[in-house]
């Protein structure tokens, strides 16, 4: 029989002409077509997800690390892959998110590494830069487990080792061939995971790199780059696939905070800092270079985290996802709750009572010290150092980015999103939520400016969540929402103006006239989203007596309501503030106390009590 390549140019047919190299825009347009096909895949990486916690996340963080990567990587025109490689591995760990997301970038900087000095990338380059990445990642995790994202780097890069030291120069035979081996490995994770197993799954983050070396191949065979066609994506049939999975029993989780942050420095020693940090948490990942690193630690002391990692460096893109949280979500218990879910940031002052309230948290900093607000900080540390430090504290809101990953991550749950947050007017937090919401056009949300804040809006967001839970549609919820914004106020009352004016949140003249008649000022938010004072009392004694008797001139004695106060260190003045109003009043339904939260004690400073008034709302 003739030679099949010499029957092939005989009938003329083309023959596909080996791929000896690539460069970077090869290279650039090849990693564009994997990330894309993997976040097409990303609704069913989070159902999958089960190790090392079953928080339903993977897939959502996978395609935040690798958007990262894409959005550097479109319109790059950088001929040089180890240029390349670098600016891609570089956006990499800024933008890694959860375990399997860091695992992944650090993945991509060993394989620039292993680039160092090459224009273009050859059979033996690709070799180099896969074991490289492969070595990188595993060095990078303190307690690397087999059946994971690890195990598949490994067994691709050994696999690809061998068919170039059998010959083959051929890029895209190396490639299959590698992947197929990456298939077999990923079929096999269940028998490497006893969790995995159980669940009769594969590994999330394993079953993610598949997804994007499907994409990357696809772009090398065709030489296209097309957007993935979601309906032709072949998945195994398993009960994950359709409905999710869930455990029959709920994992023991050890530490409650998926802790991450970001470290910019010079000679940084990771391995120093490995050693500090895995005493006080599990699933440690430091991953980057000596000048840009990483962090991701499952812990209960986020604060301490991120202490440590300020010996090393500037620490910033601070985050403290709370799995607890996310996993009574995924708890087969909840299954009929997932209608809507609700919204709102971390200047909403509430006790949550199991209502599944997600809070996407503010920040503050004290200098260029950073903190997640409510996570990073007790009350009691954040007044010392309000009281002591060099720096007034600067607030920032969430970022878009901040909302856009708790969308999607809600999104793969419930069917729409409701998001309620303080006034415009008063913070950038609303618009940062409604940015998300355009960049999450395929969940349905809508976000509402509560003209509230603190317990006023605390009381919003919680009377929202009793809606949901008692199985109310997105339509009523949000009419129960808006009767709740009409029958709501709040009422705040500052032991002195000068964090208020050092925030930049009031005239220095309102201070210097209230500070000489010895008032202080009522304050409340108006119509048009300001705040503003609508009243005020004389000295600074009795100030709980004061505050019950201008209450008591707002309840109508023919109505039921619902109270809560927020204190900044004074809790027993809010309790006798409490008593009182309930000596006065019957038609009190309930009175909660709750610490007033940092980034709003930024602008009221200690000694204030902030009063949250709703008319009784029936379900």
């Amino acid at each position: 029989m003739e030679n099949l390549e010499e029957n092939k140019k005989l009938l003329k047919i083309p023959v596909r002409k080996k791929i000896k190299y690539m460069d970077g825009l090869r290279l650039n347009r090849a990693i564009i077509s994997g990330v894309k096909f993997l976040i097409s895949r990303q609704d069913y990486l989070n159902k999958i997800n089960v190790f090392p916690v079953p928080d339903g996340d993977t897939g959502t963080n996978m395609a935040f690390t690798l958007s990262s990567i894409m959005e550097a990587s479109i319109g790059q025109i950088e001929p040089r892959v180890d240029v390349f490689t670098k600016i891609i591995s570089d956006a990499a760990i800024d933008g890694a998110r959860g375990n399997s997301g860091v695992l992944i970038a650090q993945f991509f900087v060993g394989f620039g590494e292993g680039c160092e000095g090459k224009e273009k990338l050859d059979c033996h380059t690709l070799v180099k830069a896969f074991k490289n990445g492969s070595i990188s990642a595993r060095e990078a995790m303190e307690d690397p487990k087999e059946g994971t994202i690890l195990t598949i780097f490994q067994d691709f890069s050994d696999e690809i080792n061998k068919v170039v030291e059998d010959g083959t120069q051929d890029l895209y035979e190396i490639m299959k061939i590698g992947y197929k081996a990456a298939c077999k490995s990923l079929e096999e994770t269940p028998q490497k995971l006893k969790i995995l197993k159980k669940a009769g799954v594969v590994d999330a983050g394993a079953q993610g790199f598949v997804d994007f070396l499907t994409g990357v191949l696809n772009f090398i065979e065709d030489g296209s780059l097309k957007d993935v066609d979601i309906s032709t994506i072949a998945v195994k049939d398993t009960e994950a696939n359709q409905e999710g999975h869930h455990m029959d029993e709920e994992i023991d989780i050890n530490y409650r905070y998926c802790t991450e942050c970001r470290i910019k420095g010079s000679n940084m020693d990771k391995k120093e800092l490995r050693q500090k940090l895995k005493k006080i948490g599990d699933s440690l990942i430091v991953a980057g270079s000596k000048d840009r690193i990483h962090v991701h630690i499952h812990s209960n002391k986020p604060a301490q985290v991120f202490s440590m990692c300020e010996r090393f460096g500037d620490v910033d893109e601070q985050k403290a996802d709370d799995m607890f949280h996310q996993q009574q979500l995924l708890n087969t218990k909840n299954i009929e709750k997932r209608s809507v879910a609700i919204v709102t940031d971390s200047a909403s002052d509430f006790m949550d009572d199991n209502l599944n309230i997600y809070v996407v948290p503010l920040r503050y900093n004290f200098g260029s010290k950073g903190y997640i607000d409510k996570v990073s900080q007790t009350s009691s540390e954040f007044y010392k150092e309000l009281r002591d430090g060099k720096y007034h504290p600067q607030t920032s809101q969430p970022s878009a980015g901040d909302f856009k990953k708790q969308y999607q991550f809600l999104s793969s749950h419930y069917e729409t999103i409701i998001s309620l947050h303080i006034p415009k007017r008063l913070s950038g937090t609303y618009q940062s939520a409604k940015n998300a919401s355009k960049q999450t056009p395929d969940a349905k949300i809508t976000v509402i400016d509560t003209n509230n804040a603190s317990v006023g809006n605390g009381l919003i967001v919680k009377y929202a969540a009793k809606l949901v839970k008692a199985g109310k549609s997105h339509e009523e919820v949000l009419s129960g929402i808006n009767e709740a914004i009409e029958k709501t106020k709040i009422y705040v009352v500052l032991d002195n103006l000068n964090s208020a004016v050092k925030g930049g949140r009031l005239n220095p003249t309102v201070k210097m006239v209230s500070d000489f008649l010895n008032l202080k000022p009522i304050m409340s938010i108006k119509k048009d989203g300001t705040l503003g004072p609508i009243g005020a009392m004389w000295g600074k004694k009795n100030v709980p007596n004061k505050i019950a008797n201008f209450i008591s001139k707002k309840i109508d004695s023919n109505k039921l309501y619902d109270l809560a106060i927020a204190h900044s260190i004074c809790e027993e003045n809010a309790e006798h503030l409490r008593k009182l109003l309930y000596d006065k009043h019957q038609n009190i339904k309930s009175i909660s106390i709750l610490e007033l939260g940092c980034a709003l004690g930024s602008h009221t400073g200690p000694g204030t009590l902030s009063v949250g008034l709703q008319e009784h709302l029936s379900l």
